[in-house]
């Protein structure tokens, strides 16, 4: 089995079995005796800081090493070693109401575009900002103005333990005003179709062609390409933006290389990943994939113990609260490389991990985790874990789907009513264990809005079991549970199914009954239909579901 290379993305990625590369791995490293320390704040990110600083994302990465978190995020708290004594040139604006991008720039006299730069975590589609961020101003400070402290030199600390990554948005935030003003031409950036005098370019599409020349110029090492990229700005800013691997041959020196749009620095734009084969006789462009968002390499190597390389990438796009990121791995066939995985998976704040955790696939699993969404109007949440195998080296599938334990009453009556559309295939029994485990477990709490929401819930509960115990020759126990209900609208409901399977013995007709009677009494189902819109939506044809 070939290695494979790990690259320490926005992802904590665990591997078995499989030896490590010397390019993936972060060496330990001394921290300067003389740092500056900053503490992050709300909005910061690497290359954030990086700008401020003047400090590259490597070196600040390679001296804060436990700054490095899953999603490549800072959180708020983590204290960063700065080499050297000077302290940030800046200082930090509170925004107001009415605030918007293009006022605090005529305010401070500081470009729309540098504002940005300096302030990448607070960017969101809408480019709202919101009443109480802290935004960071690169320039002289006014009077009275906050400027960054720099703390007396010491050895590190064991930093503290954050209570959120700051790349997360807070609910109770509000936008101070519709974005109604856009950066002026001057200050948008303006698309190039040639490269300036440095050979950069501030078209993305420009970098394949650009970068192929620049391989193939005597004396041009992937160490030069990854200097000439970040100046400019074209670069990821993660330490594997350029990876070599031996894709085309056990012996070939090829280059991976992730790239991000240099006129829209994250979490706007768009990245791209190439890939270029090595020759004797110079470098080829073998892969183009354009990403929707920023892209990232995750993982290169035979995966699946197919004999062929597996490129493992992400693209991920943020909106106003919430990072979704798409799996993507392309595999090399000798020719070109295919598409190896169904579909294009996508994980609200994923986090990604490979293991053999199950004999239904070859090599090694696709362990996602992730799904929750930072967002008020999502409803109430749970995170999941997706897995996905490669059977018999076949292309990636998803295998498993397996929720997080939540003290929520809805998300155990969201698992009975998983299992029940089952039964089919799967039977009652799974369906009877957990609505029973709905209706006694007392510590399963309230978390939605709606008016008696334990009591209503447990006799939504009482109703579909007294259906699963009905279907499976129990009438006794289904008439007792049934009988325990007291809310109206449900009690009624439930005299009409046991009404109607009377009259015509068949417990499919009966539920078909109950639905239409649902149709005309909202109040049987309405309090399951809106729980955010992270969750499942219902109707008065799915409220008994045996059809």
């Amino acid at each position: 089995m070939k290695p494979l290379h790990i690259c320490f993305w926005t992802i904590a990625l665990i591997l078995i079995a499989l030896p490590l590369s010397a390019s993936g791995a972060h060496a330990a490293t001394a921290t300067p005796a003389a740092c500056t320390y900053y503490t992050v704040q709300p909005g910061d990110t690497w290359s954030s800081v990086s700008y401020r600083t003047g400090i590259t994302v490597v070196e600040l990465k390679r001296l804060n090493p436990h700054a490095i978190h899953p999603n490549n995020w800072l959180w708020t708290g983590d204290r960063l070693c700065i080499p050297g004594q000077g302290k940030m040139q800046g200082y930090w604006y509170q925004v107001k109401p009415g605030d918007t991008w293009n006022k605090v720039a005529r305010d401070t006299g500081v470009s729309v575009q540098e504002l940005w730069r300096a302030n990448q975590g607070l960017i969101n589609r809408l480019f709202w900002l919101y009443v109480g961020q802290r935004i960071w101003i690169p320039s002289a400070p006014p009077s009275g103005a906050v400027t960054a402290t720099p703390a007396p030199p010491a050895q590190a600390a064991k930093p503290p333990v954050p209570a959120a990554p700051t790349a997360a948005a807070t609910p109770s935030l509000v936008p101070t005003a519709q974005p109604t003003v856009t950066p002026s031409s001057a200050e948008k950036a303006v698309a190039t179709p040639q490269p300036d005098a440095s050979g950069c370019s501030q078209r993305l599409a420009d970098y394949p062609n650009l970068i192929l020349s620049f391989l193939n110029t005597a004396g041009k090492t992937p160490a030069d390409l990854q200097d000439w990229l970040s100046r400019c700005g074209a670069l990821t800013g993660d330490p594997d933006a350029i990876t070599t691997a031996a894709l085309r041959s056990a012996s070939s020196t090829d280059l991976i290389v992730t790239l991000h749009d240099p006129a829209s620095p994250p979490p706007g734009g768009t990245g791209m990943l190439l890939i270029f084969h090595s020759s004797p006789t110079g470098y080829t462009l073998a892969h183009q994939a354009p990403g929707k968002g920023s892209v990232a390499l995750l993982v290169v190597g035979d995966l699946n113990v197919d004999g062929r390389p597996d490129v493992v990438w992400a693209d991920t796009s943020c909106g106003a609260h919430t990072c979704f990121t798409a799996l993507q791995v392309d595999s090399w066939n000798g020719s070109g490389y295919a598409d190896w995985i169904a579909g294009e998976p996508t994980m609200a704040s994923a986090e990604y991990r490979f293991e053999d955790v199950t004999e239904k696939g070859a090599g090694l699993e696709v362990v996602a985790r992730g799904g929750t969404i930072s967002s008020v109007g999502a409803g109430p949440q749970r995170a999941w874990t997706e897995t996905y195998v490669s059977p018999a080296g076949r292309p990636y599938t998803l295998f498993s789907q397996v929720y997080d334990p939540s003290p929520c009453l809805y998300h155990k009556i969201l698992d009975a009513n998983a299992a029940l559309d089952k039964w089919t295939t799967d039977g009652f029994d799974a369906a009877i264990d957990l609505y029973t485990q709905a209706i006694n477990d007392k510590t399963l709490t309230t978390c939605g809005s709606i008016p008696n929401e334990l009591t209503t819930l447990r006799d939504f509960a009482r109703f579909r079991l007294s259906v699963a115990l009905l279907a499976t020759g129990r009438r006794a126990e289904a008439t007792r549970v049934a009988g325990q209900i007291t809310t109206p609208a449900l009690s009624d409901a439930a005299t009409t199914f046991f009404s109607a399977y009377r009259s015509s013995g068949s417990i499919i007709q009966a539920c078909r009954d109950t639905n239409a009677y649902a149709q005309s009494h909202p109040a049987t189902w309405e309090f399951m239909a809106d729980w955010g819109y992270a969750n499942p939506s219902f109707t008065a044809a799915e409220f008994c579901p045996l059809k």
